[in-house]
C-alpha cells in the first residue's frame, strides 16, 4: 500500500510539474492544441469510466462529444448564452442522449454493443446536415471566446488552456471520486462477474444507466471545451473515426487510469502531427506503427508501463 501511495504521490507530483511548464515553454498556437487535446481528455476520462470499469464498450462516445459542443454553440451563437454559462448545459444534454444510447447496454454486450453505438457515430454527422437550421448545416457555427482577465489579455491561448484544465480538472474529481465510493465497487462488481454482483445485490440496471450517464455528461463538457477552444465547430469534426481515436486515446493511455487519460488526449492531438512531420505521404504509416510499438510495449497503456517500472524501483529500493 505504501508502494502505491507513493507511486501516486510522484504521478500526481510529475503531473503538476508538467501542467505548470507546459504555458511557460510552448508557444501561443501549442497551447491552443495542448487545451484542444485536453478537451479530448475530459470525453477519455468518461470512457474509461465506462469501458474500464464498467465493462461497457461504447463507440459513440465523439457523438457524445458532438452533442456538448454542439449545445455550447448553438446557445452562444443562436441565443447570446456566455460560452462558459453553456458547459454545465452541455455536460446534461449529453448525458440524456448518453441514457437513451445506454438502453441497448441493458439488452447488449460486447460487439453488438460496438456495432449499435458505432452506427450511431456513423449517422450523426449526417443527422447534424439535416438539422442545418438549429446546427448551421455544412457552414458550421462560430463560438465566442470567453472573455479573457485584463492580465492575460496577451496571451488568450493561456486563458483557454487554463479552461480546459480546470474542467478536466472537475472531471477527473468527479471520476475519482465515484471510483472509490461504492458506486465504484458496483460497478467493479458488475464488470467481473455481472451474475455475483447481482446476486450481492447489485442493481445492474442502474449501475450500468448511470456509467453511461456519467461518462456521457463528461464527454458533453469535453464537447463544449472544444467548442470554446476551437471557436468554431461544423460537422466535419465530429466524424465517426473520432469515437475510434477516442478509443485509442483510452487504451494508449490506460484505460483504467485518471492520469492516463491526459496521455490519451495529448497522444490523439499531437501524435498524428507528428508522424506527418515526419514524412508526410506516409504519416499514417508511422502512426501505425507507433500504435502496435505501444501495444506491444505497453499492454496496460502508457501510465500502466509506468507504474510497472515504479513498483519494480520501489520493491528494490525497499529490498
Amino acid at each position: 500500500m505504501r508502494d502505491i501511495s507513493l507511486s501516486t504521490a510522484i504521478k500526481l507530483g510529475v503531473f503538476a510539474i508538467v501542467a505548470v511548464s507546459i504555458p511557460v515553454f510552448a508557444p501561443a498556437y501549442a497551447l491552443q492544441q495542448v487545451a484542444i487535446a485536453i478537451a479530448y481528455t475530459i470525453a477519455i476520462l468518461g470512457l474509461n469510466l465506462l469501458m474500464g470499469y464498467a465493462g461497457q464498450i461504447c463507440l459513440a462516445q465523439g457523438t457524445l462529444f458532438g452533442v456538448g459542443a454542439y449545445v455550447t454553440a448553438i446557445l452562444n451563437a443562436t441565443y447570446g448564452i456566455s460560452s462558459l454559462a453553456t458547459l454545465p448545459a452541455a455536460a446534461a444534454v449529453a448525458a440524456a442522449v448518453g441514457l437513451v444510447i445506454g438502453l441497448p447496454a441493458l439488452r447488449l454486450q460486447g460487439l453488438q454493443l460496438a456495432i449499435v453505438t458505432f452506427g450511431i457515430a456513423a449517422a450523426f454527422p449526417q443527422l447534424l446536415l439535416k438539422m442545418g437550421s438549429l446546427t448551421g448545416g455544412v457552414s458550421g457555427l462560430p463560438v465566442d471566446a470567453p472573455e479573457t482577465p485584463d492580465f492575460m489579455a496577451d496571451v488568450p491561448e493561456l486563458w483557454l488552456y487554463l479552461i480546459s484544465l480546470a474542467c478536466a480538472g472537475v472531471g477527473a474529481l468527479l471520476v475519482s471520486r465515484m471510483l472509490f465510493g461504492d458506486a465504484g465497487r458496483a460497478l467493479r462488481a458488475q464488470r467481473d462477474n455481472p451474475q455475483i454482483a447481482q446476486a450481492l445485490g447489485v442493481n445492474l440496471t442502474r449501475s450500468r444507466l448511470w456509467a453511461f450517464a456519467i461518462s456521457s455528461a463528461l464527454a458533453g463538457l469535453g464537447g463544449g471545451v472544444f467548442a470554446i477552444v476551437s471557436g468554431f465547430i461544423s460537422p466535419e469534426s465530429f466524424l465517426a473515426i473520432l469515437s475510434i481515436n477516442i478509443v485509442i486515446g483510452s487504451i494508449v493511455g490506460g484505460v483504467t487510469s485518471i492520469v492516463g487519460a491526459f496521455v490519451g488526449g495529448l497522444f490523439m492531438v499531437f501524435v498524428p502531427s507528428w508522424a506527418s512531420d515526419i514524412n508526410l505521404s506516409l504519416g499514417n504509416l508511422i502512426y501505425g506503427l507507433a500504435l502496435i510499438l505501444i501495444m506491444m510495449v505497453a499492454r496496460n497503456g502508457v501510465t500502466g508501463f509506468i507504474e510497472k517500472w515504479l513498483s519494480v524501483i520501489f520493491r528494490r529500493s525497499a529490498g
